[in-house]
């Protein structure tokens, strides 16, 4: 109603403080008098106030996808703190199992004990050289022991309660006699156990910078 009435009005000026027009004139004359601001509205506004908009849609979309980044990242964080404290864990374990370097004269004095205490001769009681690895060291032990079968075999089950892991790696069961009723072997036994390496030892075999291998 009210741009029927505009367009009434505005033919009504037309014709009475301009010049007497042909119907189709003020007809294309009133559409660019409506339509212009329109157009103008549109463009130099919606279009505007449109580009802003997707620009914050695109800006939400960044944030939730950072969002979704840090919360994964979150989330393995917590992975790796829990395998830490389970690798912390297992190292404290690890440590009560292998010695330090200083606990090694005594877990040695300690396994010749038991084969004494199980009823061997202990012949010969040969500690070798360690065998580093990449954070421990193994030592080998020969023994040359005199005794029946099953205090050998007393012996090995003692060694195997120890607080420290001692292996037994190779056992041979040599000829013997008979000593007061019963077979006397003389058998030879490898043990090997284990020990920490020290900080400055581990470092130590690290290959240093600026040497070439040869």
């Amino acid at each position: 109603m009210k741009v029927n009435k505009i367009k009434e009005a505005f033919d009504s000026f037309l014709e009475k403080k301009v010049v007497p027009l042909d119907k189709r004139i003020i007809i294309a004359i009133f559409a660019l008098v409506i339509i212009l601001p329109t157009l103008a509205f549109y463009f130099l506004h919606y279009t505007a106030k449109d580009k802003e908009i997707k620009g914050l849609q695109n800006q939400a979309a960044k944030l939730r996808r950072e969002i979704a980044g840090a919360k994964a990242r979150a989330a393995k964080l917590d992975e790796h703190l829990a395998e830490m404290e389970e690798t912390k864990r297992l190292f404290a374990e690890a440590s009560v199992l292998l010695p330090q370097k200083k606990e090694i004269p005594s877990l040695l004095t300690n396994i010749s004990a038991l084969g004494t205490n199980s009823g061997l001769n202990m012949a010969t009681f040969s500690p070798g050289g360690e065998r580093r690895k990449e954070f421990y060291a193994e030592i080998p032990v020969s023994l040359r022991v005199n005794g029946p079968y099953h205090n050998i075999g007393t012996f090995l089950y003692e060694v195997s309660k120890l607080d420290r892991i001692v292996s037994a790696v190779n056992i041979n069961l040599g000829g013997g006699g008979m000593q007061r009723g019963e077979m006397v072997l003389a058998s030879n036994i490898s043990l090997v156990t284990y020990r920490f390496l020290e900080e400055s030892e581990i470092e130590a075999q690290k290959p240093q910078k600026g040497k070439k291998k040869r």
